[in-house]
């Protein structure tokens, strides 16, 4: 075993740079501050700085020269932020924008195909209200109609698309996925629909030249990947793995890898790019030359392979992150110097965060980092628990170690993000790690001697073997009794928490001083006590929430942790799914009934009678009929709740039921809905556009 890395401040000055630049980036988030007094209070910390050193200050004041260093830094991360923001540059398109827009653009990611075919562009160029066309920048989510032509495009390709341009709109579902989040973060802002015939190919391509050769190789190396591994289910694993080409994972593999603990490696990161470090170290050992140019070309060779591999595989942030620290060891070695880990994951951290800041928001980069932290930490402490006298044990029980120090590290993220915990991520860990090292071995084998026509069978047919039985195994331990912990949703302040506990028992083990053990048992109780709190606020809860689907009508009756789902004919499982499963199981409900809202149900909190639903002692009447208002009757109601375009007015549902807000859900037309919240004004009764605001929820 290596020994565990030495903690000095002397040795991780890049450490000490990172955290303030990162809370900088983080600021920029949350917080809108003109830039100018941003990069006064930088220039002015910076020049603090410098008349420090020059003045050559007194040992006892030289801390002031860590709080301006800690200023300027934090000034720097903030400004780098708001400088990548492409909204902030005066050309981009969202400035520009009218009715509807022509404009030029060029392809600059890989189209993916679905219902429609979705990609990735970059604006080149806009015309204005008189037809001229005006330089423009900014990216945009181009969703086109999938045909032959369509299907054809590449990077790099110079497209005319007219059509309107819309922001990405935010979740319309408590506790959906935040997409526009997702895509804020990727520089993309705005999304567009465009039809068949509002597009055309103009036959350019300006793609950059590396970026296009590399997406060449890629995709012939896809190809090549194809005729090896014939079944859906082991090309998908064998393309992520390899080629970190994850398109084609179906929902069962995703499913399978992801509740054993397994996802890490269909994911290429660390472990990919140390394989291919190690594999060209390997072969460059078999070079006995000791010329002064070969020690200058061995670093070249591989930080070239390394960067080579990492634009093959799509430039991932775990890729980028791996690649650039691995770049940093391989220039450390060169020199014969001394490399803390620390230092160089904070340099490679530093480094990638001035390329794009964003990063820091990524999971994947927030994951990758945190387990490579974790296992350098971690793991040297797991596995001095127990030293075997077996080699292979020994070898068993250090994989374990490196398992269980990354999931310790990555437990809180995990958990915050993907809301279970795999329970036998160790076992899969013992067959997935060791697997990998073979499968990208004969994976590149069998990309270079492909050519060859028995070798590149034989070696074809070993990963073909190889793969299958990983797929075997990880379906397996997926179906093992008590195998996952599902539905565990943390907030944000438990994921600080969990973290500063984490720090304080890593200070414990290294100090040994009782303070540190008693930190970390009071954060951990303060921790039990939150989630303790949330189980009791869950069983108490009363609530009704409408969601946004499409089209459709589907409401939960929530009455401490049983909950009824009530829906328009019709609707689909899936559908109910995508827009509740995510809310039921942050309330802490797992089964529910379900009932129509044409129907009849009765249980103890809630009656529903042909559109009459009375939950607890709140009323509601569903109308999706103009019929259900041609009668004399008068009946008071808390909530109203129009369906299904019906023909209408809102004074006389005033006048019928008196309801104190009347809501129109997704399965009413645009048209319909702004012509019935004109009328709600008039008459000054509160009103809830779901298609516009997103779901509506009312708690008691």
């Amino acid at each position: 075993m290596q020994p565990e890395p030495i903690i000095n401040l002397h040795e991780i000055p890049f450490v000490r740079l990172l955290l303030p630049m990162v809370a900088g980036i983080i600021l920029s988030f949350w917080i809108n501050f003109p830039s100018y007094y941003v990069a006064g209070f930088g220039i002015l910390c910076f020049v603090a700085m410098l008349g420090l050193v020059f003045r050559k200050i007194d040992f006892a004041y030289r801390w002031l020269f860590g709080v301006f260093m800690v200023g300027w830094m934090m000034s720097l991360g903030y400004l780098l932020s708001v400088k990548h923001n492409d909204l902030n540059q005066g050309d981009h398109f969202s400035h520009f924008l009218e009715n509807k827009n022509t404009l030029i653009a060029k392809v600059t990611a890989s189209p993916k195909v679905g219902k429609r075919l979705k990609t990735q562009v970059r604006v080149l160029a806009l015309s204005d209200s008189t037809g001229q066309m005006k330089t423009a920048s900014g990216n945009l989510l181009a969703y086109l109609e999938p045909d032959s032509t369509a299907t054809q495009l590449a990077y790099g390709d110079v497209l005319i698309l007219k059509g309107w341009i819309q922001p990405v709109p935010p979740p319309m579902n408590p506790h959906q996925f935040d997409y526009q989040r997702y895509l804020r973060y990727q520089n993309i802002h705005y999304q567009s629909f465009i039809k068949k015939e509002d597009w055309q190919h103009t036959q350019a391509n300006q793609g950059n030249l590396v970026l296009k050769f590399a997406q060449k190789v890629r995709l012939a190396c896809i190809n090549q990947l194809r005729e090896h591994l014939p079944t859906d289910r082991e090309f998908s694993v064998g393309a992520a793995l390899i080629l970190g080409y994850k398109d084609e994972i179906s929902q069962d593999v995703r499913d399978a890898y992801s509740q054993t603990g397994a996802m890490h490696v269909l994911a290429v990161s660390g472990l990919h790019v140390g394989l291919i470090y190690l594999f060209l170290n390997f072969f460059l050992n078999f070079v006995k030359s000791k010329n002064r140019m070969f020690r200058i070309a061995r670093p070249v060779i591989l930080i070239l392979g390394i960067w080579v591999f990492a634009l093959l595989t799509g430039m991932s942030p775990s890729v980028m992150r791996a690649a650039t620290m691995f770049s940093f060891l391989v220039v450390g070695l060169s020199m014969s110097r001394y490399t803390n880990v620390y230092n160089t994951l904070a340099c490679s951290a530093f480094f990638l965060l001035c390329f794009n800041p964003y990063l820091i928001a990524n999971v994947g980069f927030q994951l990758s980092y945190v387990a490579v932290l974790g296992i350098v930490y971690f793991q040297p402490r797991i596995y001095r628990l127990w030293i075997p006298r077996s080699a292979v044990v020994d070898n068993l029980w250090a994989l374990t170690a490196v398992s269980i120090a990354a999931q310790m590290a990555t437990l809180p993220l995990s958990l915050y993000y993907f809301h279970q915990f795999p329970i036998f991520f160790w076992l899969a860990s013992l067959i997935v790690i060791p697997a990998a090292t073979f499968i990208l071995g004969l994976g590149i084998m069998s990309l270079i001697f492909s050519w060859i026509p028995f070798v590149g069978w034989f070696v074809g047919k070993l990963l073909f073997g190889l793969i299958w039985c990983v797929n075997f195994l990880i379906f397996g331990i997926q179906k093992l009794p008590f195998s996952l912990i599902e539905n565990v949703w943390i907030t944000g302040l438990a994921v600080m928490g969990l973290y500063l506990a984490l720090l304080s028992f890593a200070w414990f083990l290294k100090a040994k001083k009782p303070m540190w053990g008693i930190a970390t048992l009071g954060l951990l109780l303060l921790i039990m006590a939150g989630r303790a709190h949330q189980l009791i606020q869950q069983n108490i809860q009363h609530e009704i929430t409408i969601y946004h689907s499409y089209k459709n009508s589907i409401a939960d009756f929530i009455s401490n942790k049983k909950i009824r789902t009530v829906s328009g004919i019709g609707v689909e499982t899936r559908q109910i799914g995508f827009a509740a499963s995510n809310h039921q199981s942050a309330s802490g409900i797992h089964t529910n009934d379900k009932a129509y809202f044409r129907g009849n149900y009765e249980d103890s909190n809630l009656f529903l009678q042909q559109n009459f639903i009375q939950f607890q002692d709140k009323k509601m009447f569903v109308i999706d009929d103009e019929n259900q208002l041609n009668h004399s009757f008068s009946i008071k109601t808390d909530y109203v709740l129009v369906q299904n375009n019906p023909y209408i007015q809102i004074n006389k549902i005033k006048d019928i039921f008196q309801p104190k807000i009347i809501i129109f859900d997704a399965s009413n037309s645009r048209k319909a809905i702004n012509v019935w919240k004109r009328q709600c004004e008039e008459i000054d009764l509160a009103y809830h556009d779901i298609n516009e605001k997103g779901a509506w929820t009312v708690e008691f």
